[in-house]
């Protein structure tokens, strides 16, 4: 059932040849001077905040410009606000260039102009300085009280009497009209006008007339840290500079950091040393944001008030939500939804179907799969060590949330299939990148279900690794094991189930949920299970749907792949294959342009 979303049709599949064709055969794009105005946002009736109000809406107005308001101490959402785009800088984030380096390097402007006081972003002022983009700044009194100038080549905004201006300053009227002390300002067309005009030789301001310009394809996460959704972007972003799709990698880590999310860049820089220069060069790539579209990898949040958790929207282009949340989802959250994103994609047509069903347009949905790296998932890689003497191993290996990978399961199984007796060992495998307060409460579950079984008489041997490894020795974790075994009660992909099949183990799984999509009895042994059971909220809401997968079969199929060995070997050659042949990065990243180039 491979691309097949129930009733619903497959998302055309085409030649990274065509797809590329369309990209570039495309009109020449007219290229928009983007303007930042840095103002605060805190008192709404100060002159500073009316000003920039009147002198952004009429900046919204001309055909060629695109406004911008970077509001300080702000803690809206980003939004439009009569044709400006608002993104917040909140309190927190004015001590440091970090922040506002992550956002200018989204919005890619051509000018801007700072209207708070250096000592209240302190941070800003000396990156502005360094970043080579045209800079505008308003001395204002608390400036003017300090010791401290802008460059000379800037431009100061005021009157003759603003003070600490240099021979090679211009000075900027204020609007008229805001303020009864500004009696000798001028309009704000004027003002504008007088800005761009101020500029030497326009600083290299881009021409607004027609140019050639490729449509990018902007990929927006938290780059080389240690979520899935991280992971996720890196490998596509990858496969897309492979095949030669104009790709822009975006690190928007310190735009929505938060606990349990951290770095693993010098991890992936020593492991996968080709992929990580490809996607940090394409990070560095210029573009339009204007003629892009952003690809968002996010988990959808029903009913919060930013609607999607780990997604700062851009407000430019086209913009495309890449969700993975294992949730059902109302036709109000679709409508939600598709007032900021011009389409949805999902891993599976698991995640996809409650969208669907929920109203969205299958035009507006496509299953963008996730893939494997077979020069990393092979048959051949290198075996990892496990420290342990027995012949036949089982493997399990995920993130340790105990319920939904069935952790709790495959040790019940296991438990009663074998004893201390039999040839073989339960090994279960976590990545050790989880942040304290995230590993605590799920690993220490773990822990004691693995204890609580080993306390029993006889119990059979079972480990509980917390191990991670650089990323181009990962598969040694599979090909060290016989079979791998995973009663998921609901998984939005299962991407260690794909990871060991293109390494040739036999799997034991759930063919329910995002795993449907590429299991099949030709190639794994799939699990009987109940019927979908509502999870639901305290108040009674609706969740989720999962499954309680049968522990009788489990215990059945283990003791199978044990004593069968040479079939289920012949099983795990025949799931590489399928792997290789269909369930790659590059297929997916292929599949991406693809639904991409239609919009």
């Amino acid at each position: 059932m491979s691309g097949q979303c129930g009733d619903f049709p497959p998302q055309s599949i085409l030649s990274v040849s065509f797809v590329l064709s369309v990209v570039n055969s495309a009109a020449p794009l007219r290229m928009k001077l983007r303007l930042v105005w840095i103002a605060d946002a805190e008192d709404q009736d100060s002159y500073s905040a009316r000003e920039t109000r009147v002198l952004l809406r009429a900046v919204g107005r001309l055909p060629n410009v695109v406004p911008l308001w970077f509001a300080v101490r702000s803690s809206d959402p980003p939004h439009l606000w009569d044709g400006v785009r608002v993104f917040p800088i909140p309190e927190e984030a004015l001590g440091s260039t970090e922040y506002l380096s992550t956002l200018l390097s989204q919005q890619r402007p051509h000018l801007i102009v700072s209207d708070v006081a250096r000592s209240s972003f302190p941070g800003a002022f000396d990156y502005l300085s360094r970043n080579g983009v045209p800079w505008v700044h308003r001395l204002n009194p608390d400036d003017t009280r300090s010791d401290w100038r802008p460059p000379a080549s800037r431009v100061l905004l005021g009157g003759q009497d603003s003070g600490g201006g240099s021979p090679q300053s211009s000075f900027i009227p204020y609007i008229r009209g805001l303020d009864p002390a500004v009696v000798d300002g001028a309009d704000a067309t004027t003002v504008l006008q007088c800005l761009l005009g101020a500029l030497p030789e326009r600083n290299g301001l881009p021409s607004l007339g027609e140019v050639r310009f490729q449509r990018h394809i902007v990929m927006r996460q938290q780059l080389f840290c240690n979520s899935s959704l991280a992971q996720v972007m890196f490998e596509l972003t990858n496969a897309l500079v492979e095949l030669d799709v104009p790709t822009v990698a975006q690190d928007e880590l310190l735009l929505f950091a938060k606990q349990g999310i951290s770095r693993e860049e010098g991890l992936v820089r020593a492991g996968a040393s080709k992929k990580y220069q490809r996607v940090l060069g394409s990070s560095n790539r210029d573009y339009d944001p204007e003629n892009s579209t952003s690809v968002h990898f996010g988990l959808f949040k029903s009913g919060t008030r930013h609607a999607v958790h780990s997604v700062f929207p851009s407000l430019a282009g086209r913009e495309i939500l890449y969700t993975t949340g294992n949730h059902t989802v109302t036709p109000q959250a679709v409508r939600q939804l598709m007032s900021s994103f011009d389409m949805i994609l999902a891993p599976s047509c698991h995640v996809l179907r409650p969208y669907l069903e929920a109203g969205l347009s299958s035009r507006a949905g496509a299953v963008i799969p996730h893939g494997i790296d077979p020069e990393v998932f092979s048959p051949a890689t290198l075996p990892f060590s496990y420290p342990t003497k027995k012949d036949f191993k089982f493997l399990q290996t995920s993130f340790p949330w105990v319920c939904e990978k069935g952790f709790d399961l495959c040790v019940q199984a296991f438990g009663r299939a074998f004893s201390s007796k039999d040839d073989v060992s339960l090994i279960l495998r976590t990545p050790r990148v989880l942040a304290p307060e995230v590993r605590k409460p799920t690993f220490s579950r773990l822990e004691s279900i693995v204890r609580e079984q080993l306390a029993k008489p006889g119990s059979p041997e079972v480990l509980l690794i917390e191990r991670d490894a650089e990323p181009n020795q990962r598969g040694g974790f599979y090909t060290a094991a016989d079979c791998y075994v995973h009663p998921l009660r609901a998984e939005g992909f299962g991407m260690t189930i794909l990871e060991a099949m293109a390494c040739g183990l036999p799997v034991i799984a759930t063919a329910w949920s995002g795993p449907a999509d590429f299991l099949s009895p030709r190639y794994s042994y799939n699990l009987l299970h109940s019927s979908p059971q509502a999870e639901r909220t305290r108040n009674g809401t609706l969740l989720r749907y999962h499954v309680e997968p049968d522990l009788d079969h489990l215990i059945y199929l283990m003791r199978y792949v044990y004593e069968r060995r040479d079939e289920a070997r012949a099983l795990g050659a025949n799931a590489a294959h399928a792997a290789h042949s269909g369930w790659t990065w590059k297929h997916a990243a292929t599949k991406l342009a693809s639904a991409l180039s239609f919009l």
